[in-house]
């Protein structure tokens, strides 16, 4: 429906037709681009893990110390990479297969995270992970990361319905725009999904 397309306008994969998308103030086109991508922590749909060190994953190219990456692991909700043989030094398969599909999305959320970074882009990356960690994953980032604009492409409600704005997308455009009660109130297919993920009591 378009979610990842405003993603990758904000990345400047290519730039709008018309208008103009404003990062600190300043339009994206006037941002080199180790200034965009310095600041920018992000979790592609279909992102990949490297055949390496869980640490080097993490790192990725980036000269991120021990301290930031063991913060970021306790943000992600990715304790198990500690009970893992050589923790850190645990050896990845070519795309992280020998870890588990939620496994896989919380070292990639690690990475996002471990910069610090002020604008945080999260595409689809918690659809494989319970309900529980889930909603521990979104309570350690407003707690850790509160302050970085926050980006998060979902199809579950119960992942944006905290969201200070939360954007409807149908057939690429914007059906509701507001917050959850906003929507509840004003927008009959976001009231249908709540309706059908979280039941009749939710509505």
């Amino acid at each position: 429906s378009g979610k990842s397309t405003l993603l990758s306008l904000i990345l400047r994969l290519y730039d709008p037709d018309s208008g103009k998308i404003l990062l600190d103030g300043r339009p994206l086109t006037s941002l080199s681009r180790d200034e965009l991508c310095s600041g920018v922590g992000i979790v592609f749909q279909n992102d990949f893990l490297i055949a390496d060190t869980v640490r080097e994953n993490i790192r990725f190219g980036r000269e991120i110390d021990d301290t930031s990456i063991e913060s970021a692991i306790d943000c992600a909700q990715a304790g198990f990479i500690r009970e893992k043989e050589n923790g850190l030094g645990f050896m990845l398969n070519v795309g992280g297969h020998n870890l588990s599909g939620g496994q896989q999305q919380r070292v990639l959320i690690c990475r996002a995270v471990a910069g610090d970074p002020r604008l945080l882009l999260l595409d689809d990356c918690s659809s494989a992970l319970d309900y529980r960690t889930d909603r521990s994953l979104r309570q350690a980032l407003r707690e850790r990361h509160g302050q970085a604009t926050t980006v998060i492409v979902a199809q579950r409600v119960s992942s944006v319905m905290t969201a200070d704005r939360i954007l409807v997308m149908e057939n690429g455009r914007i059906i509701g725009n507001g917050t959850h009660q906003e929507l509840m109130d004003s927008c009959p297919s976001y009231r249908e999904l709540v309706r059908i993920q979280l039941g009749g009591d939710a509505v």
